[in-house]
């Protein structure tokens, strides 16, 4: 098994026990065989607390099983704003957010999240009217025609 694939079983068993459930597994990625990167998120956020104990786990089962060798580098980290939304799980904690939006069909959307319901995220997007203001349309976008979605960083 991949070392991928082996700390992505270990980190999901992790995510079944009680005290885990409102984490998820984001993303796991070994760079150049020695370099071992976790995102991890939570469905109110995630702390870094619970970033480090996920990686004294892993790294307590790497050091036993050996698959890295003696040298390693393990980051256990939350996704962070400039990364893309890659589950609908993570769409719920930005309902107010503005959403930049890439859908398979080729579309660019840019909207506020209003809601998650079911398989189906609801923006409201700002579309322009020939000779008239701006209007406000909310739009169901189903999860499976987002191609790319990430939370619009603004600084005021």
């Amino acid at each position: 098994m991949k070392p991928e694939q082996l700390i992505q079983t270990w980190v999901e068993s992790r995510l079944q026990e009680p005290d885990w459930h409102s984490f998820f597994l984001l993303e796991v990625q070994v760079k150049e065989g020695k370099k071992v990167e976790v995102y991890m998120d939570g469905d109110t956020g995630i702390t870094l607390a619970t970033c480090r104990d996920m990686s004294r786990y892993l790294e307590g089962l790497l050091d036993e099983g050996g698959q890295l060798g003696e040298e390693y580098t393990l980051e256990v980290s939350s996704p962070g704003a400039s990364r893309p939304l890659l589950l609908l799980r993570q769409y719920g904690k930005h309902v107010g957010r503005t959403l930049e939006i890439k859908l398979t069909s080729g579309d660019r959307i840019e909207g506020s999240l209003l809601k998650v319901e079911g398989n189906d995220i609801y923006v409201t997007e700002t579309v322009k009217v020939k000779g008239k203001k701006k209007e406000f349309v909310e739009r169901a976008i189903p999860f499976s025609e987002i191609q790319e979605s990430s939370v619009k960083l603004s600084f005021k």
